[in-house]
């Protein structure tokens, strides 16, 4: 599962770090992305942001009384309240309390740094793995062996003001992510890298599915170029019976007309199954 952790500033980006390798010793199937450690060098940094906000189902956001009213961290809690459920959407208090907390990042359920409140946390990340979920007991028995290391890190984080300025401010790098996410739905996946093309057809795929078959895990697993389609299938389970969805896309097509073929496929197929519509799915 993909967890987009965001901060800014020096003591907000250290608990951000060692939360990045904190919490696949918890949990093996989380995977954080953090974009100072995972953005390689050279790469469109703007570009690699906007995907894996896309594609995170959940996030972790790094709040201090710095950063508390930080374009870069408002900008970033909106994007992941787009796509994931508020549920996944966690801000970590770090010197602060729920009730410091106002406007837009109040709507999320804040997490202190004590260790009731991130056990509670890791409680919901595993929730969110639905099938692949782990025990509570394997939850406890892991956080009890390696929470020590994550509150002794804590504990000794840099104050606001040990790193340099960074030379462009919020807005700056507000403005540049804002422009390539406002058109990102009108770009030809084509246009991105190869791992980012696969990022996007995996998030708008699995939000196609979904919007038929609420809930639905599984993996999708790339086929043979055909002409100039992508294809893949979906394999996942429905009604408790497994189902596979051959799958095919233009690869000159948007992130939206993924999303629109995708959906317009797994209802073609559904009807040729005859598999009844969910009750509120889209028709």
């Amino acid at each position: 599962m993909d967890i987009f952790i965001s901060c800014s500033g020096p003591r907000s980006g250290a608990a951000a770090e060692a939360l990045r390798t904190w919490l696949p010793k918890i949990i093996n199937a989380i995977k954080p992305w953090l974009s100072s450690a995972d953005i390689d060098k050279g790469a469109r940094w703007s570009s690699d942001i906007a995907v894996r906000l896309e594609s995170a189902k959940a996030g972790i956001i790094c709040l201090t009384p710095g950063n508390l009213h930080s374009d870069w961290i408002l900008f970033e809690a909106g994007a992941l309240s787009k796509t994931i459920q508020k549920t996944y959407v966690c801000p970590l208090l770090i010197d602060l309390e729920p009730t410091d907390v106002k406007g837009p990042l109040a709507q999320f359920q804040a997490t202190r740094v004590v260790k009731g409140d991130v056990l509670k946390l890791i409680k919901t990340l595993n929730s969110g793995l639905d099938q692949d979920a782990l025990s509570d007991g394997h939850i406890e028995e892991a956080f009890e062996v390696w929470w020590p290391k994550l509150d002794s890190q804590l504990k000794t984080l840099p104050t606001e003001g040990t790193s340099a300025q960074p030379p462009r401010t919020d807005r700056d790098v507000l403005e540049e992510i804002l422009g390539f996410v406002r058109n990102q739905n009108r770009t030809p996946v084509t246009a991105l890298t190869d791992e980012d093309k696969w990022v996007i057809l995996n998030s708008r795929s699995w939000k196609a599915l979904r919007a038929v078959h609420k809930n639905v895990g599984g993996a999708i697993n790339r086929l043979a170029t055909s002409g100039n389609d992508i294809r893949f299938d979906i394999r996942t389970t429905i009604g408790g019976k497994p189902r596979t969805y051959i799958l095919a896309v233009p690869a000159e097509a948007t992130p939206t007309e993924i999303e629109a073929s995708v959906l317009s496929q797994v209802k073609e197929a559904d009807r040729f199954n005859n598999e009844p519509p969910p009750e509120g799915a889209g028709s």
